[in-house]
């Protein structure tokens, strides 16, 4: 899947994954996901929700990702504020395990694809539908020779 910024929906991910016939390649979008994920919950409107919601298919992002911090204004009174405390890392970790959750065979670490100016791009996901262990060993030893080829020649920091 190669989408183009955030089109592809969690139920098209589903649908490929139930076939247990189909492995998937899975461009998924970091700088879209970024851009509506902001740190700001305040920029969070509820479009950006329904894209993320959309996307992932999962609403627990809200909670995993954001939290909400109480400060003390003066001795009367606090303030409650949420922050977005996940970084890249976790982001991508937590779109490891949305996948897992569809693809019962495997799902490998991805490859981070950058901008030119070093912000995350995407991942390169490889997941398998079929859970027999001949087809999960075939399909992840090809994909891990790939993508370990991708990791050596986009190595950046994680």
């Amino acid at each position: 899947l190669d989408p183009y910024g955030m089109e592809v929906s969690w139920k098209t991910v589903e649908a490929i994954a139930k076939t247990q016939a189909l492995d998937c390649w899975y461009f998924f979008p970091l700088s879209g996901l970024y851009r509506n994920a902001p740190h700001d919950p305040a920029k969070l409107d509820l479009s950006k929700q329904a894209s993320l919601d959309r996307v992932l298919g999962a609403t627990d992002w809200r909670s995993r990702w954001y939290n909400h911090e109480v400060t003390r204004a003066d001795i009367f009174e606090t303030r409650g504020q949420a922050v977005r405390r996940a970084d890249v890392n976790a982001i991508e970790a937590y779109v490891k395990e949305r996948l897992q959750t569809a693809f019962k065979g495997a799902v490998l670490d991805p490859v981070r694809l950058h901008h030119k100016n070093g912000a995350p791009l995407a991942s390169l996901f490889f997941a398998v539908s079929n859970t027999s262990s001949a087809a999960v060993k075939l399909a992840t030893d090809m994909a891990s020779h790939i993508l370990n080829s991708g990791r050596s020649s986009h190595k950046r920091s994680r």
